[in-house]
Parts: structure tokens; C-alpha cells; sequence
């Protein structure tokens, strides 16, 4: 019985978890209120091995747009605080470009972050773009890095 509490407790404390909110996060959003919700758990390279959608959001290059995301559990170490990262591509097998890193400041879980953002002015025509949003722990106790990414339209003028 010990172990098994042992092992959960691991389980729990290992699936740290980050949130897309806007634009909306692949997949659902289902428990995001609750600290480590399965949605919000992927550490697979570059979207958390999720599969692209419909874009459900257009943005406009050269435009400002508000990211908002959620520290759905923390991870946070005082001597080597990580950080996360908005960054935009063309799909998620491309180069992301940074657009905005946020410090990583010991905010408890939960915690809601909204960052403004100028769309790369780069996109060609009406185009689908991925927004990824990373949380980089750098706690060796726990992975390395959580993705999410949205999928959106690009307009161009």
C-alpha cells in the first residue's frame, strides 16, 4: 500500500502541466481549474505530439494579439527558474521565432499569465499559423519542457 501511495504521489508531482487558453489550446480544456489536468500535460516535441486542428482564431500579420495561457502546476526552483516562451511558426515540424519569454517567478499553480504579442509580418496570404506557448522548468525533478500550440488563420493586408 505504501508504494502505491509512493507511485501516485509521483505520478502527480511529475505530470507538471501548462495551459493555452487563447487562442485556444489543441485538444480540450477539460479540468484546466483543477491542478494537473491531463490536458494540459505534454512534454512531446513540438505541439505535445498533438495533431493540427481547424483554426478556430484569425490574426492579422503586424497585428498586436493577446496570449493567454495558465500555470496549471508549478515548478518552480529558486536556483535555476525557468521560463515560458511564446513563439509562432508556420506548422509545428518548422522554426518557431520567439515573440515573448515571461520569467518564471514562483507564481503558484494556477496561476494565469497574458502576454501581448506582434504577429509576425512575414506570413504569406491567408495562411494557417501555430502559436506555441513553452514552460521551461530547468527543475532537474521534473521534465524539461511543457508545449502547447494553437492552430490559426494568418491574414495578410
Amino acid at each position: 500500500m505504501r508504494v502505491f501511495l509512493i507511485v501516485v504521489c509521483f505520478v502527480a508531482y511529475s505530470s507538471a502541466h501548462m495551459c493555452l487558453i487563447s487562442p485556444p489550446q489543441r485538444g480540450s480544456m477539460m479540468g484546466i481549474n483543477k491542478q494537473g489536468a491531463n490536458d494540459c500535460v505534454l512534454t512531446k516535441m513540438s505541439c505535445g505530439g498533438r495533431m493540427a486542428t481547424s483554426p478556430s482564431v484569425g490574426v492579422r500579420a503586424g497585428m498586436n494579439f493577446t496570449v493567454t495561457f495558465q500555470k496549471n502546476l508549478d515548478h518552480w526552483v529558486k536556483a535555476t527558474p525557468g521560463y515560458f516562451s511564446i513563439s509562432m511558426g508556420t506548422d509545428d515540424k518548422g522554426t518557431f521565432k520567439e515573440l515573448a519569454r515571461i520569467n518564471d517567478m514562483g507564481e503558484p499553480s494556477l496561476t494565469l499569465f497574458s502576454r501581448n504579442v506582434t504577429i509576425p509580418d512575414n506570413a504569406i496570404g491567408m495562411s494557417v499559423g501555430v502559436i506555441q506557448v513553452t514552460y521551461v522548468t530547468k527543475n532537474p525533478d521534473a521534465p524539461a519542457v511543457f508545449y502547447q500550440c494553437s492552430d490559426v488563420y494568418v491574414f495578410r493586408d
